[in-house]
């Protein structure tokens, strides 16, 4: 199974260069985001990505065209003006495919003009700002299982305002860091699989967008489940969140690559 990476977004404020760069190229230790999320897949597998660009896409191709050579320990023989890599990276058996899906489309769209890297099997659809230790084996096997043409992680979202609990209307105890139980509902956590069949919903107009449109007809149809994940989850939206995240690995806890 493939993966597909949507890497569109506007980008934020790297908080190291102040610079505004692709979300998914802020570093958490020494490593971007995009790296991370990728290592989860890799980590079950899954080597064979399909990177959706938007907004950036120039300086995510240098990252993978550039910073994985250097990766290497290299040997230069200055008389022959020789290079030669001394070692293997563990990404070495990754194959990444970079498609440019334009500057303004949304992700239906974005998905939609990767079709013809995708469509002859299921594959995987996730973001390029979102970290978590997702059990991928057991999301594919839910998926196999419930049949549908599209299966999404729910997730309960950490709260950034802290939670009150209460009995009737009184307040039983507060909780500065505790996710939010939503016992009727979810969030989408994104990461999903998906049918090949799924480009039948989708069309590469750029206002096509799988959140908004597609998720609302495939319930409408009966063809759309959502697998349960109570476990880590993050997602890297802010300067705030990239600070969160490298305290964690600061600290060796980084439950998204399976360190805990």
């Amino acid at each position: 199974m493939k993966c597909l990476i949507l890497c569109g977004g506007r980008g934020v404020i790297d908080p190291v260069t102040r610079n505004r760069v692709p979300k998914c190229l802020l570093k958490i230790g020494n490593r971007p985001v995009i790296w991370h999320v990728m290592k989860l897949f890799s980590s079950y597998g899954y080597t064979d990505f399909v990177l959706a660009l938007g907004l950036g896409g120039d300086l995510i191709k240098e990252y993978f065209i550039n910073s994985f050579e250097l990766l290497h320990d290299i040997e230069i023989n200055i008389a022959d003006n020789e290079v030669k890599s001394l070692n293997k990276i563990p990404e070495e058996n990754w194959k990444v495919k970079l498609v440019d899906t334009g500057i303004s489309a949304s992700t239906g769209a974005r998905i939609a003009r990767c079709e013809r890297y995708l469509k002859y099997e299921p594959f995987f659809i996730t973001y390029s700002d979102v970290l978590a230790n997702v059990k991928i084996n057991q999301l594919v096997d839910f998926h196999k299982a419930h049949k549908k043409m599209l299966t999404i992680t729910g997730v309960n979202p950490p709260s950034r305002f802290g939670t009150f609990y209460l009995k009737g209307d009184e307040v039983q105890s507060y909780d500065a860091s505790a996710r939010l139980e939503m016992h009727r509902s979810r969030i989408n956590g994104g990461f999903m699989v998906a049918n090949e069949k799924i480009f039948e919903k989708l069309s590469p107009i750029s206002e096509c967008n799988l959140e908004a449109e597609v998720f609302a007809k495939l319930i409408a149809e009966d063809d759309l489940s959502l697998w349960k994940h109570d476990d880590f989850w993050q997602n890297v939206d802010t300067e705030r969140d990239i600070e969160y995240m490298q305290s964690l690995y600061d600290i060796n806890k980084r439950p998204w690559l399976g360190i805990n």
